[in-house]
């Protein structure tokens, strides 16, 4: 079933090659919403570049490997979930969450992954108190 919806969620990919936000596993919207609000506010990308189906420019698929580890370690998604989030493979976020802990050596890095990790199940409870008031 599950490889049934992530072959769903890449073929209704837009034109311009965005995943709908339709696409994400229940109950992990508000994490997307988190997720797109706190990387490109830090970041200073685009907000909505995460999503794209295309690699992009290298800042922005950094970034995109953070989102993809800050929603695996710090929303608890499965590496699967957050494959299926971002029209990626498995492998793919695996790979791309381990890039991000071989940054973690930079003390600045290091304390920024600290502070985002934070501070997004806070933006996710905040999107759902949004939502349901």
């Amino acid at each position: 079933m599950l490889q049934v919806s992530r072959t769903l969620a890449l073929k209704t990919r837009s034109r311009s090659g965005v995943l709908p936000a339709m696409t994400a596993p229940p109950g992990h919207l508000q994490a997307r919403r988190a997720l797109d609000y706190a990387i490109s506010s830090v970041f200073g990308i685009e907000e909505g570049v995460l999503w794209h189906g295309t690699r992009g420019a290298r800042d922005i698929a950094f970034a995109r490997q953070v989102a993809m580890y800050l929603a695996h370690v710090s929303c608890g998604m499965t590496l699967t979930d957050v494959g299926t989030m971002f029209g990626r493979d498995r492998t793919t976020v695996s790979y791309g969450c381990l890039k991000v802990e071989y940054r973690r050596d930079d003390p600045v890095f290091d304390r920024t992954m600290d502070l985002l990790g934070w501070a997004l199940p806070t933006l996710v409870m905040r999107s759902e108190t949004r939502r349901t008031h």
